[in-house]
């Protein structure tokens, strides 16, 4: 399994970035180009069902939850395993840090440096929208 984490420090508590972040059935409160999105309980967990831009749907199972993080997968194709992680850690200062971290698999080997940069965008790009949604990007 190969891991992109990306981590951003934020000057606001971490209960205030969880609040807009952390709400696995809330994702519009950040990412603006999701269209619409349920959650449902299934026998599975958690599933949330995003509509994307031209109607592409997603359905991601949340995998792990706790203070202040969450862990969802989805099916790919092009991936063998996929999982990623939403998570705040609190700093010392009253502060925190969003992280981000993507852990996958490609299903051909060769395709792991495109993965990895396209991972990176993913995540960078992730930061930069919760960011903006804080009121500090």
């Amino acid at each position: 399994m190969h891991r992109i984490t990306a981590s951003e420090p934020v000057e606001l508590s971490a209960d205030a970035v969880w609040a807009v972040i952390g709400d696995f059935s809330g994702i519009r409160k950040w990412a603006t180009l999701v269209e619409a999105e349920t959650t449902e309980e299934t026998p599975e967990g958690k599933v949330r069902t995003l509509t994307m831009p031209g109607g592409r749907s997603v359905s991601e199972l949340m995998t792990d939850d706790g203070p202040y993080h969450y862990t969802y997968t989805l099916d790919r194709p092009d991936m063998e395993a996929y999982f990623s992680t939403v998570s705040v850690r609190p700093t010392e200062n009253g502060n925190c840090a969003i992280e981000l971290k993507v852990e996958f698999l490609p299903r051909d080997p060769a395709q792991l440096g495109e993965a990895t940069e396209n991972m990176t965008k993913f995540c960078r790009g992730n930061i930069k929208a919760m960011k903006r949604a804080l009121g500090i990007a």
